[in-house]
């Protein structure tokens, strides 16, 4: 006699794909908390919103832990809260069109291909408990697509984080141009006048990307975190909306939740 519980693998032991499953909803959480971390450390005002946010972040992970820990009811409240934060966090993925913009970029890498598997992942370890597929660790072809999805996050987390680095671009204010400042999701002002012919510099504060548009004038600068950008104002008087691309759902008829103003070139 060896001392050794004979019982212990049956007690251990887990469906499989269990372990995707929670890294799935991991991924989630860890959407949320970047997004939320970026927004503290750069002094953005999301105190309105942090509730929210952090329950993107907490709710994740505890189902996360649920779902390695449980069985079959919690695989199934797994799913639910993967396919919930498809419809809290579905703009996230837009976010994939900008990977010098790492803080836009990772949390589009993140939710839905993070909740999709955790659904798939759900899925198949409920099918697997039935079945009495079961391991007491990572094994097959789990281990194979743990690995796999932990390297291609990685790598392309790594490659956005580059290229934000390198892709910042600032310019200097030349002289007579003045200056246009987005932060907090926010221009700094609600109105502009500027002369025909005009320059301005458009100076980002926020850790995202904003864009300077203006439908009517053929203007659409992106300028990414904490760059600046030069747009020369073309010699057509009038009065326009310019607003930031990612962050306005009626750029025609901008409300209060838009980020937006109003170029007033005369």
């Amino acid at each position: 006699m060896d001392g050794t519980d004979p019982t212990a693998n049956e007690t251990t032991a887990k469906p499989r794909w269990t372990r995707l499953a929670a890294l799935g909803l991991f991924m989630v959480g860890l959407a949320a908390f970047l997004m939320v971390a970026a927004s503290l450390i750069w002094g953005v005002d999301v105190a309105d919103d942090l509730p929210f946010f952090l329950s993107l972040v907490i709710v994740p992970w505890v189902v996360a832990f649920l779902v390695w820990r449980f069985g079959t009811w919690a695989k199934v409240v797994g799913i639910v809260i993967a396919l919930a934060s498809i419809g809290a966090m579905f703009w996230t993925a837009f976010g994939l069109a900008e990977p010098a913009s790492f803080f836009d970029f990772v949390p589009g890498l993140l939710v839905v291909p993070g909740a999709l598997i955790a659904i798939g992942a759900s899925i198949g370890a409920i099918v697997a408990g039935r079945r009495g597929h079961t391991s007491t660790g990572r094994e097959g072809n789990e281990r194979r697509t743990i690995n796999a999805v932990v390297a291609v996050v990685g790598a392309l987390a790594a490659v956005s984080a580059v290229l934000t680095v390198v892709g910042r671009s600032t310019v200097e204010t030349p002289e007579g141009a003045s200056t246009v400042t987005l932060a907090n999701f926010e221009f700094d002002r609600s109105a502009y006048e500027e002369a025909a012919g005009a320059q301005v510099v458009v100076k980002n504060d926020d850790p995202f990307l904003h864009t300077f548009t203006i439908d009517d004038l053929d203007i659409d600068v992106e300028v990414g975190p904490n760059g600046s950008a030069l747009v020369d104002i073309p010699a057509e008087a009038g009065t326009y909306v310019v607003y930031c691309r990612p962050h306005t759902v009626d750029p025609e008829d901008p409300g209060p939740d838009d980020m937006a103003s109003t170029l007033t070139v005369g």
